[in-house]
């Protein structure tokens, strides 16, 4: 299993941001090829959650154009491109929201 394999959805979220921050700093295939592992981990934690169908299928779809525009080129990632991973970053953050579980220790821990 990877370094940067993440404990579950919400967790691949964070550790997207800040590849993509570290990567935003200063470019580097490590952290390329990271980032692109996390994109292509999106469908397989999302599947792994109790999301419906409806809530899944465009995570899953999302997630697969992003792959597919990183894996496009080798060249830096361009700003459209960490563009395309913030949104994809706020559509699972948006998913984790519906997670019932999610739900439940969000609110335990607000005040």
């Amino acid at each position: 299993m990877s370094s940067h394999w993440p404990s579950d959805l919400a967790d691949l979220s964070s550790k997207l941001r800040s590849r993509m921050e570290e990567y935003g700093d200063s470019p580097d295939e490590h952290l390329r090829h990271e980032i692109e592992d996390l994109v292509d981990w999106v469908s397989e934690f999302a599947a792994d959650t109790p999301l419906s169908e409806t809530d899944w299928i465009p995570l899953h779809e999302n997630s697969q154009a992003v792959s597919a525009n990183l894996k496009a080129t080798d060249e830096a990632f361009a700003s459209d491109d960490l563009k395309q991973i913030e949104s994809l970053c706020q559509r699972i953050d948006e998913s984790v929201s519906l997670i019932p579980e999610h739900f439940a220790s969000v609110k335990a821990s607000t005040p």
